[in-house]
């Protein structure tokens, strides 16, 4: 246990003071500097623990209220939290409390102690403290300033008090006083006693003459208790035999009432029930004329939209035909086509294989006269240079130039040739990418087809799903109509239950469980309200044919609200309150509800109350209360035998209370009124309502989920269309490119002849300037001759008529290859022609194949319309049949209700006449009962009857009055007797005797009461011994810690007394003997030092406080006036005994601060204290500007 926390408001120089992060369960040191608040702190504290602040008079209240800027307070509290995890602190009724808040409010007018917020008087606070520790006989675990001098200047006589005040011997010396001032007492009332037995003696002597005459009246008196029986019981008799005749009477005339009542409720019912009926149809007929017009406009818009649909599938078929016309004509046209373009392909062929047997032919030629052409060429080129040069250096010369003409020809035909080879690569690269692309996989006539196909049967498939849907959509808008009648009609029928039970109940019972419902919304607690269970009337369910008997039985209390507990009725009722709700409530605290039912055995004709109740078992307290002490019977008669033998209330099951003091109430019951069949009508009403909101909530949420379904359909349905479009459009462009590819490669395939043509001409004139070079390198090496020989000109004119025929026989052949190539190339261009337009026959075939599928749709939509509007008609027809037959039946049940309406005003009126008879009779029959009750409550009052009663009955009624007249006359003679002399002479024998037995037991107690003085001091002398033994071992130890010399010593001698005996003390005083290890021990204190003085004194505390341990200790300065050295071992003690114990120590030394786990600095401004937790360097700063400014004030006042 330990202080987690104080809590300082307004206490002298703090205004608001606590510790955030609390307080050290060890040492904690408070520094700051002189008149900081440091003993205002401590004060603080013991304002709260101590006596030190008792019986405050209003001045001293206000010197504790501090004074500084703003308003004063009109009140000041100081609260210490303990820390209370071992239970050292129990208080009442609460056990096991973790945290302890003791507070302490001192006003002007008011001063009170609280703990944990609850009210404790001081006495009871100071119970509490002793109770943890805190010891009224050892004040040394709070050392104040001066405390320490005040120790060491006492006086031998004081310091033995002060070890008798440690060892308890106050209690001792308090309970030896109380038992003298008891002892005085015993002895004053045994001579009492002795007083008294002489004067009851004295009046037992003259009580013996008055219960002489005492006899004699009684006599008199039990004679006219005969005749006062007689008389009245004479008259209970007549009661109960006109009683009799009248229940008789009154029993026919119940009967004929209930029969009439019965048969007015069951004309009522009926009443209810065809105008229930009638008003149900009449809501159904209102539903369908509603739903009929909703069918009628779907049906005109759905015609409109036959009509258009009717001229689109028109329109599409028209269009159909059409294009199977056309469609046949082009495929006709595709077979001719197909025909034409074999029979071209053949000829093609034909032409082709001539054309390259022709050029061929012509080829050779060509090469053949192109041989000899170059021979003959360079023949006359060598003749002619033998004429043009007259020397072989001229000669030669003009070859080299040619030789180096020609080589630079082959060396541009080379490049040539690259060049050629590098674009027929690349013409050869481009026509193998395009026949790739025009081998991959494509979409053909045939998948687009499929795919047409395809998404027309999803088309299909989305237009019957569409179709579903729409007719489920109309099937779900019916039945939310159907459920919105149903609605209607429930919420009518709710209304008028509510309206039926607000007509019943109170007023302000309605209001205050309305109130109380706000109140709950408002508050928002869910643990508040948990706590609220409702009022009884919801809480219980009853058996049929009982509910009559348990309303009369509850009453009001059926809207008593059940709560867990007390305090949350109280709560509410004060929220209420504040918030100045109207009505009334009532309520059943389950903790102070104690009730329990009376013992009732059930048999054929009796059965207890409660046993028709159907309950939850956490109420079974609150409605035993209600229902525990009633029993319930079938009739009257069964009611008034079951009273007297079962001793509690009965009930009838038609609602006739019998109590068992004899009271009784009932009559006519207006069961159209009764609270537990409207209450549970409409709960039932308000069930059936919700669920059959929720029922049209989840039609509606259907309603909402089939027409985004619908949407899905109709966006599925334009997305499949703009599928069949993008195809279309696909398959055109990807057909297109088809055709573009195909006259590129066609391009291409002529490019790459015409290159090949191009290197071949290329390669033939590179050859022949090889040639040439070769022949001009070989006249070259030839001998330069200045003309030819005949036989050259011979040969030369040879050769010149072979090259002539051969190029008459070359132009013939390439003449007829040429022929034949025009030929060929006129078949090509007309299979090309046939072939485009093969391709446009059969793009546009593709396009009215396609078209059939538009056709298709509009076809589709135009039977799905069909459909739904036979589909609505159909419905149309079905609701003008209901309407009909509904408009039948109402008729009907309306003639049957004016009929009942006529028969029930008859029977009313009987009904009256008949209920004013019974009232009548009852009327009666409440006289009787009520003489009756008088007769039975006189004869009562009689007493026991003597036995001498059976003497009189035979008497008559004249006869017994006269009787009884005489005997009152012969009473008044002897009205002055004393009618208490037999008890009071029975009372003074007892009293005799208890005074002789209290005179006997005062003797004992005066023996005891001596014991117990002899014991006390046997004790008390103990307890000193034992004390004194404790505290010299502690002083010496904690001496010897403290000083810290192996020779150093401390002893604690008692003084004897000079004459003892056994009324004194044996001892006069406490002698204290003390060696520092120097030196004989001194045994006058006046010998050491200030410092030494001040160690002995603290040793002397922390011996005390090992013997009487308390929880913290509170040190305002101890070290104020020690020697550094003997500081440090206050300190390191200190620190060794936090282990077990919370030291709070105000300090001006710095040694403190080393061993301290928490400091604290207090600080002064403007009239305001104020503590925080510092750190040990800003403590020993503050400590060191708090020494500074002390010597400044010193040297400044010298």
């Amino acid at each position: 246990m330990f202080i987690k926390n104080i809590i300082i408001s307004g206490f002298r120089s703090y205004r608001e003071q606590s510790f955030p992060d609390g307080l050290s369960p060890k040492t904690n040191v408070i520094v700051g500097k002189n008149g900081s608040g440091k003993s205002n702190f401590f004060a603080a504290i013991q304002f709260v623990l101590n006596e030190k602040f008792v019986n405050l008079r209003a001045a001293e209240r206000k010197e504790l209220f501090h004074v500084g800027s703003g308003r004063p307070a009109l009140s000041i509290f100081v609260e210490i939290v303990f820390d209370n995890a071992d239970g050292r602190l129990v208080i009442p009724g609460r056990s096991e409390e973790p945290e302890v808040r003791i507070r302490r409010t001192v006003g002007l007018k008011q001063d009170e102690f609280r703990v944990n917020d609850r009210k404790f008087s001081a006495t009871d606070v100071h119970q509490l403290l002793e109770s943890a520790g805190f010891s009224s006989s050892n004040p040394y675990y709070v050392v104040e300033q001066g405390k320490i001098v005040s120790l060491v200047n006492m006086s031998e006589e004081e310091r033995y008090q002060l070890i008798k005040d440690v060892a308890g011997t106050k209690v001792y010396e308090a309970r030896r006083a109380e038992s003298e001032r008891i002892l005085a007492e015993t002895k004053g009332k045994q001579a009492q006693i002795i007083e008294a037995i002489c004067g009851l003696e004295k009046r037992l002597k003259e009580l013996e003459a008055e219960t002489a005459e005492l006899k004699r009246f009684h006599e008199m008196d039990r004679e006219k208790k005969c005749i006062e029986y007689c008389i009245f019981n004479s008259e209970l008799t007549m009661a109960n035999e006109a009683l009799l005749k009248l229940e008789e009477e009154w029993k026919k005339q119940a009967a004929l009432f209930n029969e009439s009542q019965d048969c007015d409720e069951a004309s009522e019912l009926k009443i209810t029930q065809l105008s229930q009926k009638i008003a149900d149809i009449s809501t159904e007929i209102a539903r369908l004329e509603v739903e009929r017009a909703a069918v009628a406009k779907e049906m005109a818009a759905l015609t409109s939209k036959q009509a258009v649909v009717e001229l689109d599938a028109t329109e599409a078929a028209g269009r159909f035909t059409r294009n199977n016309r056309e469609r046949e004509a082009l495929l006709r046209e595709d077979r001719e086509l197909e025909t034409t373009l074999l029979t071209v392909a053949a000829d093609i062929e034909k032409k082709k294989a001539l054309y390259r047997a022709s050029e061929e032919a012509a080829r050779k030629k060509a090469a053949e006269v192109d041989t000899q052409r170059k021979i003959l060429e360079r023949l006359q080129e060598r003749r002619n240079r033998t004429k043009l040069f007259k020397s072989k250096a001229e000669r030669d010369r003009w070859l080299s130039g040619e030789i180096k003409k020609n080589e630079d020809l082959i060396e541009k035909s080379q490049r040539e040739l690259v060049s050629v080879a590098q674009e027929v690569k690349c013409v050869e690269e481009e026509a193998s990418a395009l026949s790739k692309q025009m081998s991959a996989p494509n979409l053909s006539t045939a998948d687009v087809d499929q795919n047409l196909r395809d998404h027309e049967l999803q088309i299909k498939a989305a237009l019957g799903k569409r179709d579903q849907l729409n007719q489920q959509r109309r099937q779900l808008w019916q039945s939310v109509h159907e459920q919105e009648s149903v609605v209607q009609r429930l919420a009518e029928a709710s209304r008028g239950a509510k309206q039926q039970w607000e007509r019943v109940v109170r007023q302000d019972v309605r209001q205050g469980l309305q109130s109380l419902s706000e109140v709950l919304d408002d508050l928002r607690n869910p643990a508040l309200s948990a706590a609220v269970h409702g009022p009884l009337i919801d809480l219980i369910e009853v058996v049929e044919g009982y509910k009559t008997a348990v309303e009369i039985t509850a009453g009001n209390t059926l809207f008593n609200v059940i709560v867990d507990s007390f305090d949350v009725s109280t709560t509410l009722l004060a929220e209420m309150n504040r918030r100045r709700k109207p009505g009334r409530v009532s309520f059943f605290p389950l903790d102070t509800c104690k009730g329990k039912a009376v013992d009732i055995s059930t048999t054929p004709e009796c059965s207890p109350l409660l046993s028709k109740v159907k309950y939850d078992k956490r109420f079974a307290a609150v409605v035993a209360e209600v229902f525990g002490r009633t029993a319930v019977v079938p009739s009257l008669e069964a009611a008034t035998s079951m009273v007297s033998k079962l001793q509690c209330d009965v009930i009838t099951v038609d609602g006739d209370q019998l109590g068992r003091r004899g009271g009784i109430t009932g009559g006519f019951i207006d069961k159209r009124n009764m609270k537990l069949p409207l209450r549970e009508c409409e709960k039932d009403l308000t069930a059936n309502l919700l669920a059959a909101r929720s029922k049209l909530d989840g039609l509606c949420q259907e309603v909402a989920t089939v027409e985004q379904n619908i949407t899905e359909v109709l966006n599925e349905l334009e997305v499949l269309r703009n599928q069949n479009i993008s195809t279309e459009l696909e398959a055109d462009v990807r057909l297109r490119e088809s055709r573009l590819m195909e006259d590129r490669r066609s391009q291409l395939a002529t490019l790459k002849s015409n290159l090949v043509a191009t290197k071949k001409a290329v390669e033939n004139s590179m050859a022949a300037s090889v040639e040439t070079v070769r022949e001009l390198k070989r006249e070259l090496s030839d001998e330069f001759r200045s003309a030819w020989t005949p036989e050259e000109e011979r040969r030369l004119e040879h050769l010149t008529e072979e090259v002539a025929g051969a190029r008459v026989a070359s132009s013939e052949l390439q003449a007829d290859a040429l022929q034949l190539a025009t030929e060929v190339q006129l078949l090509e261009d007309t299979a090309r022609h046939v072939e485009r337009r093969k391709g446009v026959v059969a793009d546009r075939i593709r396009e009215l194949g396609w078209s059939k599928h538009a056709g298709s749709f509009a076809d589709g939509e135009h039977s799905a319309v069909k459909a739904e509007v036979d589909l609505l008609s159909q419905r149309l027809q079905s609701i003008d049949r209901d309407l009909e037959q509904d408009s039948r039946e109402r008729d009907r049940l309306q003639s049957q209700l004016h009929a009942l309406a006529s028969k029930r005003l008859s029977a009313a009126r009987s009904l009256q006449e008949r209920k004013d008879v019974a009232d009548k009779t009852q009327m009666q029959r409440s006289l009787l009962m009520q003489r009756r009750d008088d007769a039975l409550q006189k004869i009562r009052q009689l007493g026991v009857l003597p036995q001498g009663v059976t003497k009189c009955e035979s008497a008559s009624l004249g006869k017994l009055m006269y009787h009884l007249k005489a005997i009152n006359d012969q009473l008044k003679g002897v009205s002055h007797v004393n009618r208490k002399a037999l008890d009071q002479h029975a009372a003074l024998q007892e009293a005799m005797k208890d005074l002789t037995l209290q005179q006997e037991s005062l003797a004992k107690e005066l023996d005891s009461i001596h014991e117990l003085m002899e014991h006390l001091d046997a004790k008390k002398e103990e307890a000193i011994e034992r004390t004194y033994k404790q505290v010299q071992y502690q002083f010496e130890e904690v001496f010897k810690q403290l000083v810290g010399i192996e020779s150093c010593s401390a002893e604690l001698q008692l003084v004897a007394s000079a004459a003892p005996n056994k009324k004194e003390d044996p001892f006069t005083g406490a002698r204290i003997r003390v060696s520092f290890g120097l030196g004989n021990p001194v045994s006058q204190l006046d010998q050491l030092s200030g410092g030494q003085k001040s160690l002995v004194a603290l040793a002397l505390i922390f011996a005390i406080q090992r013997c009487d341990p308390a929880p913290f200790y509170l040190f305002d300065e101890i070290d104020a006036a020690l020697d550094a050295e003997y500081r440090t071992s206050v300190a390191n003690m200190m620190a060794r005994q936090s282990a077990e114990c919370q030291f709070l120590v105000a300090s001006f030394k710095t040694e403190l601060l080393d061993v301290a786990d928490k400091v604290l600095g207090i600080f002064f401004h403007n009239k305001m204290s104020r503590i925080q937790t510092i750190s040990k360097e800003e403590g020993v700063r503050l400590l060191k500007q708090a020494a500074l400014e002390d010597r400044k004030r010193t040297r400044e006042g010298a």
